[in-house]
């Protein structure tokens, strides 16, 4: 029984912390430890560790520390900042809109109820029930309202769902009090939950920084093509650049249609390949005529491409990208073998192993990760059908989705049989209306004002290959 006890305070130390300090800010400047106190930390330890701590301790949060320490942070500010606020300007402020608010914005609706659950029911017990109700049924709004928003001017929804709730409470108040009516309560009610919206909108962009966990909001700005990223994977890359805007086409159709994160999808879509820009020509979508592959060996050529994965991923920690959009990066390969350099290994007489060419993982860990290793292997190969008819298109995915998931690379991902069902059905009906052909306009005598010379990238890129070996046999010699 001791050592149950022992393991338990090992386990979760931190969490106890995180909710004593809470429980501590709430009573300040009371910091006394009575019979009240350990009975209230008793009940809202227990909150937290039935409701809270599981819905961070899933994927794709439980992938990083950072989603606990930020939970800790808005928990332990979030209480500090309440008690100041009640303490100048009484219960009805809408105490905890901006820990809730945040947390609803950052990580999920399920957790932002439940620590409105948390603070409202801590808060009850060390100052009384007599504003539960309004406390309670406002934190849970602004955690229903604000999850999902897509834009800053939705925010104003949510205030005012808060001002209408308190403004409820307050005339019923109002009425069991024989109607004596308190000017100060009724602009507090009314001010203070579009005051916490305006703070909430501007503290985002810094925790988001800070952090590298973004809200839908953060990373639809991270996905305007204006980026500096992908702005200059379009102008190294263009053929990289035109894939991962696909990708993120199909990404998005899929997860809307199975009920994951649209939004990271589009946005991990963008930036999937990223660490192409390093050496855009030896990628397939980038090469005209000039293949660089073909002067090197396979073991080589395997290194080479494997790279942009390391690249990518210094590339998105440089930029502070959104952690789950960094975790797509390698986790988009999985464990796969690149399979033309093995078999060209092969073919070559060389004895060798598949997994001297497989990519380092891990295997897609959430959803939006799967999806996009799906949409990724699903454009690429689509690029090679000749006269795309649905028919065909549709054979093809089913055998991609069908092929990887018999890889085993989709085992921890989360994803269903239902939802790769799904996902192959958006993939087909997007790529049979991209391959649509397009009905042929009568032609006209057109007198020619410019003449482009023949094969100009050509030699562009034919150049550049040279160049990099050099570069990299003058490093290894040096």
């Amino acid at each position: 029984m001791g050592k149950t006890i022992l393991n338990l305070l090992k386990k979760n130390w931190q969490d106890l912390l995180v909710v004593f300090l809470s429980i501590l800010f709430l009573k300040f400047p009371n910091f006394s430890a009575n019979s009240s106190f350990f009975g209230t930390y008793f009940v809202s330890v227990s909150i937290w560790l039935i409701f809270v701590k599981p819905k961070i301790s899933i994927k794709p949060y439980s992938l990083h520390k950072a989603y606990f320490y930020l939970l800790f942070s808005l928990t332990i500010a979030g209480s500090l900042f309440a008690r100041i606020v009640e303490r100048q300007f009484g219960n009805h402020a809408s105490l905890f809109f901006i820990p809730v608010f945040l947390a609803s914005l950052l990580v999920s609706k399920d957790l932002a109820i439940d620590l409105a659950t948390f603070f409202s029911i801590s808060h009850a017990l060390l100052h009384g029930f007599e504003t539960f109700p309004a406390t309670f049924l406002s934190s849970v709004v602004v955690a229903i309202t604000s999850a999902g928003i897509k834009k800053r001017l939705e925010l104003a929804k949510t205030a005012m769902y808060v001002v209408l709730i308190s403004l409820v409470y307050l005339l019923i108040a109002y009425y069991t009090r024989n109607f004596y009516f308190n000017l100060k309560e009724f602009l507090i009610a009314l001010v203070f939950p579009v005051v916490y919206s305006i703070v909430g909108i501007g503290l985002l962009p810094y925790i988001e920084y800070i952090s590298m966990i973004y809200s839908n909001l953060g990373m639809m700005e991270l996905g305007n093509l204006n980026n500096p990223l992908l702005k200059s994977l379009s102008l190294r890359a263009p053929g990289t650049y035109y894939h991962s805007t696909i990708v993120a086409n199909l990404a998005e159709a899929a997860a809307e249609r199975i009920g994951a994160n649209a939004i990271l999808a589009r946005t991990a879509g963008y930036f999937h390949d990223i660490g192409k820009i390093k050496r855009p020509y030896f990628y397939t979508e980038n090469i005209s005529e000039v293949n660089p592959h073909d002067e090197l060996s396979p073991k080589l050529s395997h290194l080479i491409i494997q790279d942009h994965v390391k690249s990518g991923l210094e590339l998105a920690r440089k930029h502070r990208l959104p952690l789950l959009v960094q975790d797509v990066i390698p986790q988009h390969h999985g464990t796969r073998v690149q399979k033309f350099f093995y078999h060209k290994a092969r073919a070559m007489g060389e004895e060798i192993s598949e997994n001297e060419f497989r990519y380092p993982g891990p295997k897609p860990q959430f959803k939006e990760a799967g999806i996009i290793m799906l949409a990724d292997a699903v454009e690429a190969a689509a690029r090679s059908i000749k006269n795309p008819t649905p028919g065909r298109i549709q054979t093809l995915v089913e055998e991609i989705v069908s092929g990887i998931y018999n890889e085993r690379e989709l085992d921890e991902s989360g994803l269903t049989l239902e939802d790769l069902e799904a996902i192959a059905e958006e993939f087909t009906r997007i790529l049979v209306n991209m391959f649509k052909s397009r009905v042929e306009y009568p032609k006209e005598e057109i007198k020619k004002v410019i003449s482009l010379a023949n094969g100009s990238s050509d030699k562009q890129n034919a150049q550049k290959a040279p160049d990099e070996k050099n570069k990299e046999s003058n490093s290894k010699s040096s």
